[in-house]
């Protein structure tokens, strides 16, 4: 399950934004009646970032489909807004905070100009997600509710039209696309087949990272239903949110021999379970193909690369993650390394590369060290002071 390691703690996953009035992000709309544009995107680890156009300037945005928009208070002081009211939100950790709502009076992606659209406003002092990214804002899933979003990843190419003729889409494999809440996240029905088969509801998420995170409301039932079961457990915390890490809590990592989405057959995934509320398919879908997300018509599409994807993945057996902008050991999954690290142990060292000289967005932005290698060899310091090294291998 190497896309928890060290790339678990980049899942920001900024979804689930509550607590708003209805109709609080359904404001808005593009300046013309009919639009087709293509804007390359970057793909930094797993994040989506497009170029927006603010009052003539360019901006770093991240594309997140579980979010609303988003922009940064320093953004807000430069389109000189002073209209804004104060609402409650939580991200995707449960963790609630207040936030400011303003309306942006025009920003443009590409050729397409949108007018009047809501967005919350978060103050980016020493936040992972905007200084790490370097990102200015969010565009979520309240300004494409109107529209049809088609992302085609050998191209880097990001696709934002009102007319699906212009798309090259095979109907007949689209399904069902359900928006929710306020802020219109989009969702759909995946098959999921353990001991026996059920469907499940999740989110299209672009700003999760991974392929696949299962809440634990929806494993529970799952287990209770003998769907499937853990095939490890553990206590600690293995993502951060908008508003930072969430308190410790027992997690479990789940095997799917088999999961379908939008038609396609995935092989061997696996999963950690979430604090959140909802399950979700995350931007590493698209490593196996490119995805149209229909919001004006309510229809999805995935566009496999293969017949069938093998989605397995290997671990070094616990989750790291970030507290206080150190690297910490998260959730520790093999029992025989519970005798070893304990949850909160700061990682030093792994391999050559010393954390401690290490530029914390290097980590979070770069290639990882946990990804590149089949084994290492790993310094870790506990509550005590104590140092110790040891080497570890994936399986």
């Amino acid at each position: 399950m190497t896309k928890y390691v060290l790339n678990i703690i980049f899942c920001f996953v900024l979804v689930n934004f509550s607590g708003a009035q209805n109709n609080t992000f359904k404001t808005g709309k593009p300046t013309t009646k009919h639009y087709y544009t293509e804007i390359p995107y970057k793909n930094v680890r797993g994040k989506l970032i497009i170029p927006v156009t603010i009052n003539n300037t360019s901006y770093r945005f991240l594309f997140d489909t579980g979010a609303p928009n988003l922009i940064s208070s320093t953004l807000l002081k430069e389109i000189g807004n002073n209209k804004y009211k104060s609402i409650s939100v939580r991200d995707a950790n449960q963790n609630r905070q207040r936030m400011k709502l303003t309306t942006i009076p025009l920003l443009t992606i590409g050729e397409v100009s949108f007018k009047n659209t809501s967005a919350l406003v978060f103050d980016e002092a020493d936040n992972l997600v905007f200084d790490c990214f370097e990102i200015d804002g969010i565009i979520g899933s309240n300004l494409l509710r109107k529209s049809i979003v088609q992302i085609q990843p050998k191209r880097n190419l990001f696709i934002i039209t009102n007319n699906r003729n212009k798309l090259q889409l095979n109907k007949s494999k689209g399904i069902e696309l359900m928006l929710r809440s306020n802020q219109s996240s989009p969702y759909i029905t995946v098959k999921i087949k353990g001991n026996k088969n059920a469907n499940e509801h999740v989110l299209i998420d672009t700003g999760a990272s991974g392929l696949y995170d299962m809440c634990k409301t929806n494993y529970k039932v799952l287990e209770q239903q003998n769907v499937l079961s853990y095939y490890a457990s553990g206590s600690g915390a293995s993502s951060i949110g908008l508003f930072g890490t969430p308190e410790a809590q027992t997690q479990y990592q789940v095997k799917l021999p088999e999961m379908e989405i939008g038609g396609h057959l995935f092989k061997n995934v696996s999963t950690i379970t979430s604090g959140d509320d909802n399950s979700r398919i995350g931007s590493d879908i698209l490593k196996y193909g490119g995805m149209t997300i229909d919001f004006k018509h309510k229809r999805f599409y995935f566009n496999a690369f293969n017949t069938t994807s093998d989605a397995t993945e290997n671990d070094f057996g616990f989750t790291p993650t970030i507290k206080n902008n150190k690297l910490i050991v998260g959730v520790i999954w093999d029992e025989t390394l519970k005798s070893k690290l304990n949850s909160g142990d700061e990682i030093l060292k792994i391999n050559d590369l010393d954390l401690s000289t290490l530029d914390l967005c290097d980590l979070i932005t770069k290639p990882s060290p946990f990804l590149m290698n089949d084994t290492i060899q790993i310094v870790i310091k506990n509550n005590n002071g104590n140092t110790t090294s040891f080497d570890l291998k994936k399986n």
